[in-house]
């Protein structure tokens, strides 16, 4: 009795840890003439874990007209750095509405699904935003155009994402014409932290106003998934 009483309270005080870490995500892209990249790193345990998912390469089958990405993942505890065998999926058109399809049939599924995501954004705290672009067609008059529309974008992204989430920061968005000649470039970067508690209370909330309660079509749609990232 005593043994399982100790089991439970040591569960219970690691769930509770567990609950109160820290989630660190840096999320890194950068797009230029020959140098195209994503770049996620995740850490937790005050940095002593860290996971990241390097995207060099994403490019066009110009055959199949599906979409090629190279993935090279890093997992990392303290000073221990073991890389995992890099990967190259090639997503189809089809298997991209597929998979469009599986999400919105997800989003269906889910009563009250923009509550429990809007109650989880709410806890997200952004304190680095930065995005800088250069851009221009070689047409003076086109290259304005473009970059008004671009301004309009930007500063509709930062109206999201302060409405949604608490944005500690003040966030640095340029764009910088180029008249002279065609260009195309632009560097994002964005730092955000959530507890672990609030991404598990999501989760559970989603399981809960599933409809139905079907947990076998949720466990196939998260294994759907799970296999699309490998």
């Amino acid at each position: 009795m005593n043994a399982v009483l100790f089991i439970a309270v040591g569960l219970i005080c690691f769930i509770m840890f567990i609950s109160m870490m820290r989630m660190s995500i840096l999320i890194d892209v950068k797009h230029a003439q020959g140098d195209d990249r994503v770049k996620i790193t995740l850490k937790t345990l005050f940095g002593l874990i860290r996971y990241t998912i390097n995207i060099p390469l994403v490019k066009v089958d110009k055959e199949s007209l599906g979409i090629i990405v190279s993935r090279r993942d890093e997992m990392s505890y303290g000073k221990s750095n073991v890389e995992i065998q890099p990967k190259k999926n090639k997503y189809t058109p089809s298997e991209i509405v597929d998979s469009l399809k599986q999400t919105k049939r997800f989003v269906n599924h889910v009563v009250h699904l923009h509550s429990i995501l809007k109650k989880f954004l709410s806890h997200i705290a952004v304190t680095k935003f930065e995005w800088h672009t250069t851009f221009g067609t070689g047409d003076a008059a086109y290259t304005g155009m473009a970059i008004g529309i671009g301004w309009s974008v930007k500063y509709g992204i930062v109206a999201i994402v302060s409405r949604y989430m608490k944005l500690k920061t003040g966030p640095v968005i340029t764009i910088t014409p180029s008249f002279q000649q065609a260009m195309s470039q632009t560097h994002f970067i964005c730092m955000i932290h959530f507890r672990i508690g609030h991404a598990m209370l999501a989760g559970m909330r989603i399981v809960k106003y599933w409809r139905g309660n079907s947990l076998s079509k949720l466990k196939s749609f998260v294994a759907g998934k799970a296999n699309e990232s490998y």
